[in-house]
């Protein structure tokens, strides 16, 4: 018998799937269904079906049953709760799912690597947001408009995530390089997080010491609590570590009214400001901060911070709330019981951190990807996550969700920095991070004691001036 084979059979089926996804729109399908020869019955019965296909959410139909999506996810926790749900998925939706997880730095150059392939080897991938800029403004990346009108029934979005996440790590404007716009990129996820102060509640009730809420009090609380068993506070403060920069520089810095940045990269004129008494004042204050720390804080990352707060060695410390969310543990921390959390003093405010998970232009399996993020950015599964490893969520739900809260008391706190947090403002430029590690270089040089702060500040604010010009940001 001769075999047949129908040369629109794989458009037709494309077509199809790209309207049951969200890919195409309602008009899109119309036109290359009739393109395709279908008539406007045919199209109607088929949009008819697809319509009752969506409408019960995760698991009403298997299109994609016997594909494999890859993904690239950072390994920061996310890949926890992803692997003990690939079985989930598989059930549900009959995808294999393959995950690479590896480390920021890896992330980003495997992930750079792939966007410039023919054809990428991952699906979906997260996109860390000081990296949005290089690779979304790149152009590298499918919009998902259409994607997440055929979100399943309680997706929630945009409703459920705060709008600065999504303006930072969802929405970006290619043509203006510039956050936001009405292009969706991304959706933020698998974690978000900013900035929380961590305190020890036994400690400051022993000493009569109030949580402070100024830097002047942090100082002096500090100074009261410090003694030859428990440093009065750590700090991440390892020389050109860029969490010393984001966490305990720029926490300090925006919240006694610094403005890092004026100008724009478009017009030229992006312009440093790390001289500004602002500057100067938060890094002299970590400096005075350093007399009463730990003995070892001059090579503390934030790992280091971390353990010796939950091993009840430390009684204050900023953190990133996604990072320290374990110091809650009764099996990784000493001091589970005696945590309190707050907003950071001076204004509660903070850097915006987190990720965002997108489709690249050139992955293979674009609408199958999107059933696996649509899933991985749901509320059960980021509930599931956050309960069981903590990482920080990104859904207004999870942040304030009272039974989540009972059993991680930093949650609504965390929620409250991260709806107030700022995009830091040199995250548009593709030289972020070097610029970031450039000022926790001079940084350290002031927290050991060579140097000032005021002679720090300037010598990271002329290297700025040198990447900027380098990268014709700045004339």
């Amino acid at each position: 018998m001769t075999e047949v084979h129908d040369p629109q059979s794989t458009e037709t089926l494309d077509v199809i799937q790209g309207m049951v996804t969200g890919r195409l729109s309602r008009e899109e399908f119309v036109k290359r269904a009739a393109v395709l020869g279908f008539s406007m019955t045919a199209i109607g019965s088929m949009l008819a079906a697809a319509g009752k296909a969506g409408a019960g959410g995760f698991g009403a139909a298997m299109p994609y049953a016997g594909q494999t999506v890859s993904i690239l996810v950072a390994a920061e926790g996310d890949e926890k709760g992803v692997k003990d749900k690939i079985g989930t998925i598989k059930k549900r939706f009959g995808i294999d799912l393959k995950m690479t997880a590896l480390a920021v730095g890896p992330l980003i150059e495997k992930a750079n690597q792939n966007l410039k392939a023919p054809t990428s080897s991952f699906d979906a991938m997260m996109v860390l947001g000081f990296t949005v800029s290089q690779m979304v403004g790149g152009g590298y990346f499918q919009p998902l408009n259409n994607y997440v009108k055929k979100a399943p029934k309680g997706y929630d979005f945009p409703k459920d995530f705060p709008a600065g996440e999504l303006k930072y790590v969802g929405y970006f404007d290619v043509k203006k390089q510039q956050f936001g716009g009405r292009t969706l990129y991304l959706i933020p996820g698998l974690h978000g997080g900013s900035v929380v102060f961590f305190y020890r509640k036994d400690l400051l009730k022993a000493a009569g010491v109030k949580v402070p809420t100024t830097w002047g009090q942090y100082l002096q609380a500090a100074k009261k609590l410090h003694s030859g068993d428990v440093a009065g506070n750590s700090m991440i403060a390892k020389s050109g570590d860029v969490s010393m920069f984001l966490v305990d520089w720029y926490t300090r810095f925006v919240n006694g009214g610094g403005r890092l940045m004026t100008g724009s990269p478009q017009k030229k004129n992006f312009t440093p400001r790390l001289t500004s008494p602002q500057a100067v004042a938060a890094l002299q204050h970590m400096v005075d901060c350093v007399e009463v720390a730990s003995d070892g804080v001059l090579q503390y990352d934030f790992t280091s911070s971390v353990d010796s707060f939950s091993a009840g060695k430390t009684a204050m410390m900023l953190m990133w709330s996604t990072i320290a969310g374990p110091v809650y543990n009764p099996g990784s921390s000493k001091v589970s019981k005696n945590v309190g959390v707050a907003v950071p003093p001076a204004g509660g405010k903070a850097v915006r951190g987190g990720w965002g998970m997108g489709i690249p232009k050139n992955a293979k399996n674009k609408d199958a990807a999107w059933t696996v993020i649509a899933y991985l950015t749901s509320k059960e599964w980021e509930q599931y996550q956050t309960l069981k490893y903590q990482t920080d969520p990104t859904r207004k739900s999870t942040f304030f969700s009272p039974a989540l809260n009972k059993k991680l008391p930093y949650l609504k706190v965390a929620g409250k920095v991260f709806e107030k947090a700022q995009i830091l403002e040199i995250a548009v430029v593709p030289e972020t991070f070097e610029m970031i590690g450039a000022a926790a270089e001079e940084f350290s040089a002031a927290l050991s004691g060579s140097t000032s702060a005021k002679e720090a500040c300037k010598k990271a604010n002329d290297r700025w001036i040198t990447i900027l010009k380098r990268g014709k940001h700045l004339k």
